[in-house]
């Protein structure tokens, strides 16, 4: 890709050989949101997976805090990337998932003051099966609706990067 056919997709980015966009972003969080986010990163959360499934003409997203979003979550101690994306699959969606390819690899640094955490976001993508849950998520997460579309939602959480990969 050269520099004539790159798009807006949100912070500092680079395509490698492989074909895999790499992206550095940060943010400037409030007290309360940066702490929520330093104690689960220093609870081990060093990786976060997210899902492109895409099945005709569709791409499948997560309502989650007002907003829509690839499914996807953390990995936990002990899982690969790909184990902990067919579990996130499965407990959002309750669909069965194959990960294939690698996407996207992000940098995520939140800022409060003076203070920086980090952790990085790996999106695959991924075949599913089955049909959608009407329960999605977890009861301890704010998932509220699980859906397919073929045109991506204004609120849709890195939307020209969501339409980028679906058009290559």
């Amino acid at each position: 890709m050269d520099a004539s056919s790159r798009v807006d997709i949100d912070g500092e980015w680079t395509v490698d050989e492989a074909g895999i966009i790499r992206r550095r972003n940060s943010h400037d969080l409030d007290a309360e949101s940066f702490e929520r986010a330093l104690e689960r990163i220093r609870g081990g959360l060093e990786w976060g997976v997210g899902a492109l499934c895409e099945r005709d003409g569709s791409v499948l997203l997560v309502r989650q805090d007002d907003q829509w979003l690839l499914p996807g979550g953390g990995v936990e101690p002990g899982e690969t990337k790909p184990e902990a994306l067919v579990r996130e699959l499965d407990e959002e969606t309750g669909l069965d998932a194959d990960v294939g390819a690698l996407r996207v690899v992000t940098e995520q640094t939140f800022q409060h003051g003076g203070d920086e955490a980090s952790f990085r976001f790996a999106i695959y993508e991924a075949r599913v099966e089955g049909e959608l849950t009407d329960d999605p998520g977890l009861e301890d997460e704010s998932i509220t609706d699980v859906s397919w579309f073929e045109r991506l939602p204004d609120d849709t959480l890195d939307r020209a990067l969501i339409r980028f990969l679906c058009e290559r």
